[in-house]
């Protein structure tokens, strides 16, 4: 290949330029991380702020769009353009149970690692992280040709980084100075110990720079990490909570999109033992508020992704304060509670008498036991212990009705004989139960008295953030499965593993059934119902085994000690307290006595004679 004397001075001209070009973008890149060092460390941190981007639904797109700050542009924000000129500052203020990361960029927290608590993977947890504009102001101001995001502003500050303890605190003061008296300013305050902060957004004499009826915006936008092993049961755990002044709470947990027509007090972001709040302290955010809710399905680090649009009330006084409170830590009950905001509706302990059982029984007992003992464990057997202690009466009012129903069982097979018209029987059956003193339903009330404290049980361990990554015997994590057996491919109902405990509970349950059907009557062979029944009591083991595989441990635990301590009350009341020959007697000696009717029993019998009245009359 022949080359003239252009084309080779042209080739070495191109060469010159590519080999210039990359030697000065070399060293403007190194000269600019000399003189920004923090800015640099923070966008190697954070290397694309836009990457989830990629893995987010078309609704979690369209959030970020409609929130998300424009470039800082001095020459359009107008009299806040000085302040969209800095470099980013970061510094921590440790307390005893958070490490809080503030930036100047926006006055906000930056990062929020809680010191008690680690991932499942180990690592530092983070329950907060802003990459850039997830927790921002926004609005408008008369000489500006865009709206102003806080998050491209870069406020003043003398606060440095402190560690504090008890009764310490710590003021951190981000303020953006206008000039004549004007002034945008973001106060925290830090506590010695706890997860809640004080939070006060101050406003002086910007009633000339914010025109009239023009609202501030709190935009928050977070994408919840993984922080627990199991990511569906992350997803099914993780919610967007409110609530009112009214004390009406509500949560949104599906995918979706509303705004609200109500003020609220506070907004909460609950994962499964983690929550991030904000809440109002005077005032409330005007109605009007957005929220929106999606889930990254195809993103497994990241559970859901939430984000709300909170309006504050700004009234364009020259001294303008909204105080508020950000709760960021753990889903504990007390911790909750003690923020006397009703934070604490955001565990699911359940409502009504499910909640009250939960609220006032279970939770006091099980943090007086863990003030003594550190094994949960053996907390989960001495709780299950105490219950079953508590229940005793219920437990044995019901064995002693299905004895007595028992012996009872020729005399009734004898009766239905004698009266094959159903109508007769079930009138002469009343009457032999109202003869003998025997009581149908003796064995199914105290059963149903018990129901409410087994439920209560099954909220009470899933939202128990104590059993978090704690070990006993097999199980690894008390607060997640104990998977003895794992395979790659999912199953449907029982997923890709097989729970120990969860089988120990379901073996556990068959033994009972069989031990309570010895204690019931037996069915006879023509009665279809009875025939049925039994079957399904030994169906529903079998299904509690699909039920409860994906589970806490702590729960199917607890439930297999349930039906143990059930085994072992039945063994005492049957071989040291009930005798069944004393029973027989004593129902021969009530058949002498003048018969007792109960209300119950007199209206049974008045609609059974009703009934063979009117097939008479046919």
């Amino acid at each position: 290949m022949n080359f003239d004397r252009n084309t080779i001075i042209g080739i070495a001209l191109i060469i010159l330029i590519f080999v210039g070009f990359s030697t000065y973008t070399t060293q403007q890149e190194a000269k600019y991380k000399k003189e920004h060092p923090q800015k640099a460390e923070e966008s190697a941190k954070y290397p694309n702020t836009d990457s989830n981007s990629n893995v987010s639904t078309d609704s979690t797109k369209s959030s970020a769009a409609l929130t998300a700050p424009v470039a800082a542009d001095s020459a359009s924000y107008g009299s806040f353009g000085a302040a969209a000129k800095g470099s980013e500052q970061l510094f921590t203020v440790e307390n005893e149970n958070c490490i809080y990361t503030f930036s100047n960029k926006g006055g906000i927290i930056k990062n929020v690692e809680l010191k008690e608590y680690k991932t499942s993977r180990k690592t530092p947890l983070l329950l907060f992280t802003d990459k850039g504009n997830d927790f921002n102001f926004s609005f408008v101001s008369n000489d500006s040709k865009t709206t102003i995001q806080t998050s491209q502003l870069y406020f003043n500050t003398t606060s440095t980084a402190q560690k504090i303890s008890g009764n310490q605190t710590a003021d951190i003061v981000f303020k953006i100075d206008l000039g004549n008296g004007k002034s945008l300013e973001h106060h925290y305050v830090v506590n010695g110990k706890g997860y809640v902060v004080s939070f006060t957004i101050n406003a002086s004499n910007l009633a000339t720079v914010i025109p009239q009826n023009s609202p501030i915006t709190l935009n928050w936008n977070q994408d919840l990490p993984s922080q627990e092993g199991g990511i569906d049961d992350q997803r099914y755990n993780s919610s967007l909570h409110y609530m009112n002044d009214a004390q009406e709470e509500d949560d949104q947990s599906r995918d979706k999109e509303k705004v609200l027509d109500m003020p609220l007090k506070w907004v909460s972001y609950k994962q499964k033992f983690f929550n991030v709040s904000v809440i109002a302290e005077k005032e409330l955010f005007k109605k009007g508020a957005k929220i929106q809710v999606s889930t990254p399905t195809d993103n497994k680090e990241i559970v859901k992704t939430f984000s709300t649009q909170l309006q504050i009330p700004y009234n364009h006084s020259n001294a303008f304060s909204f105080p508020m409170k950000l709760y960021m830590g753990p889903n504990r009950f007390n911790e909750l509670k003690a923020t006397n905001v009703s934070l604490d509706k955001i565990i699911p302990l359940g409502g009504s008498i499910l909640g009250w059982i939960n609220k006032f029984f279970i939770i006091p007992i099980f943090h007086i036991l863990s003030r003594f003992i550190s094994n949960y464990g053996v907390i989960i057997f001495i709780l299950a212990l105490i219950i079953k202690l508590v229940t005793f009466p219920f437990t044995y009012k019901s064995t002693l009705s299905m004895i007595k129903m028992k012996v009872l069982k020729p005399e009734i097979d004898e009766l239905k004989k004698k009266h094959p018209n159903q109508a007769e029987f079930g009138q002469k059956q009343m009457e032999l139960y109202s003869q003998t003193g025997v009581s149908p339903f003796g064995g199914c009330l105290p059963m149903l008295l018990q129901m409410p404290i087994l439920i209560a049980m099954y909220r009470f361990f899933p939202a128990s953030i104590e059993l978090r990554q704690q070990p006993f015997l097999w199980a690894t994590d008390l607060s997640s499965y104990d998977a003895i057996f794992h395979w790659s491919k999912e199953i449907p109902l029982i997923g890709n593993h097989i729970s120990l405990f969860t089988i120990l509970m379901a073996i556990s349950s068959i033994v009972v059934t069989k031990m309570t059907s010895q204690s019931q009557p037996s069915a006879g062979g023509d009665d279809m119902m009875a025939q049925q029944m039994k079957i399904m009591q030994y169906v529903m083991p079998v299904m509690l085994l699909f039920m409860f595989n994906k589970q806490p441990a702590a729960l199917s635990y607890y439930y297999f000690l349930f039906n143990i301590f059930t085994l072992a009350q039945n063994w005492i009341i049957q071989k040291f307290i009930v005798d069944e020959m004393k029973i027989r007697l004593q129902i021969e000696e009530n058949k002498k006595k003048p018969p007792k009717k109960s209300a119950f029993q007199e209206k049974m019998q008045e609609m059974m004679k009703q009934q063979q009245q009117l097939k008479k009359g046919k």
